[in-house]
């Protein structure tokens, strides 16, 4: 008996990080650049996320080498617009022109993080972030001005395995979840998702390419379109500058910048997309 065609299904909810995968560059870095401590905190962070240290141990410490004010986490913003991939805002609103609930979850600062999903369209509800605890009484109380920020409120997204536990939280019949992000805290959550793409777009780290599900090499968020989407919910794409973004996708599992784990699967996934 010959085998029925292949197929690939789409996605219902869309999790994307969001410093080194929307962006090209580290909030907390462009925070410190103000203290002159942006060497020792780049270092920091590449460590927790290249896995050498968890992120839970040095979190609170990069914070209180550059207590950054609200003024200055918001100014994040704009850096973080100034910053963001070119294909990013399209891809977004593609998604969302095709019923994907799209999601930012990230470790980076709410503020900053919040700021930058309102310019991308995406509801507040669907923004998971880390909300800092400012000091009351160091800035210029008189005025209403609170002071630089010297610790979070509690949250599993400071921890290495806090994104795995806030994505399981959304598992339910009928949904199927996928996660994006460059980082070892996205690749430890990659169980509790149907699908975990290792974004190297940005920061390229060994351990997330040879762990995540699907790795994407090219410095361009294209290729989550088709993997998002089954043929047939793309379809509302035709004739939209999206429909060549999601061709772009599909050239990236073509050329190599983007590849499945298993080279079978990584096959029939584009026999699935043959037609197009």
């Amino acid at each position: 008996m010959e085998a029925g065609p292949v197929r690939w299904v789409s996605f219902t909810h869309v999790f994307l990080d969001c410093d080194g995968t929307l962006v090209d560059v580290e909030g907390i870095v462009e925070l410190a650049r103000r203290r002159g401590q942006a060497t020792a905190v780049a270092a920091l962070t590449e460590a927790a996320m290249s896995g050498h240290l968890p992120l839970e141990a040095i979190y609170e410490q990069r914070l209180a080498l550059i207590r950054p004010t609200r003024a200055e986490i918001r100014e994040l913003i704009r850096i973080y617009r100034d910053h963001l991939l070119p294909d990013v805002p399209l891809v977004i609103h593609a998604l969302h022109a095709c019923g994907i609930s799209v999601h930012l979850v990230s470790g980076g600062l709410e503020d900053a993080v919040r700021g930058l999903g309102r310019f991308l369209g995406i509801p507040a509800q669907r923004i998971h972030a880390v909300r800092p605890r400012y000091d009351p009484f160091a800035g210029a109380w008189w005025r209403g001005e609170e002071g630089p920020a010297v610790g979070v409120d509690p949250s599993p997204l400071i921890a290495q395995g806090g994104k795995a536990r806030l994505l399981q939280g959304f598992r339910a019949p009928g949904r199927r979840l996928m996660l994006v992000g460059d980082g070892i805290t996205d690749l430890a959550a990659q169980e509790a998702v149907h699908l975990f793409v290792g974004f190297g777009g940005v920061f390229p780290r060994a351990v997330v390419a040879e762990g995540a599900d699907v790795y994407i090499r090219c410095p361009r968020l294209a290729p989550i379109l088709p993997l998002a989407l089954s043929p047939e919910r793309a379809r509302a794409l035709q004739g939209t500058p999206a429909e060549e973004t999601l061709r772009e996708g599909l050239r990236a599992f073509q050329n190599g910048e983007a590849r499945f784990r298993d080279p079978v699967r990584h096959e029939r996934f584009l026999q699935a997309w043959h037609a197009l």
